[in-house]
């Protein structure tokens, strides 16, 4: 055998690797089955529960929509939140989960109406494209304060 078929060989492979990374799905990394999110009263922080699969080890940035419904039953952004996080299979999420913590705000001031959230991973793997999960949870409602 040539050096220029091993040479020629080992490029084969290294497409072949890439294209193959390439091709994974987002599901590969990161899985999510659900978000709900509790009703609450005006300035509590909604309590949530959510599904979800850390497959391997992954980068993504993420953005937290919310939601409020208008009164002939449309949806506008309500408010926007962004992050950044280094997922890892064994990470987990806290035991008493709520929407501030899941915005990473301290405090999310609501109107009483109902609502939803957007959530928006951007996979960055080590190698490969980007890829995109999205989900939508529930719609849920903010009463007035009791």
């Amino acid at each position: 055998m040539t050096w220029g078929k091993i040479i020629l060989g080992a490029w084969g492979l290294l497409l072949a690797y890439s294209t193959a990374l390439s091709s994974l799905p987002a599901s590969w990394w990161f899985e999510v089955s659900g978000i709900h999110v509790e009703n609450a009263a005006a300035g509590e922080c909604p309590k949530m529960t959510v599904n979800r699969d850390i497959n391997r080890h992954f980068y993504a940035k993420w953005t937290v929509t919310v939601m409020r419904q208008t009164a002939g039953g449309n949806w506008y952004t309500y408010s926007t939140h962004r992050g950044a996080n280094d997922y890892r299979p064994d990470n987990s999420l806290p035991d008493n989960l709520d929407l501030c913590w899941w915005a990473w705000v301290d405090q999310i001031d609501l109107l009483p109406g109902r609502y939803r959230i957007h959530t928006l991973w951007r996979i960055e793997p080590a190698n490969g494209g980007m890829r995109e999960v999205r989900r939508a949870s529930n719609a849920f409602d903010i009463y007035p304060q009791r």
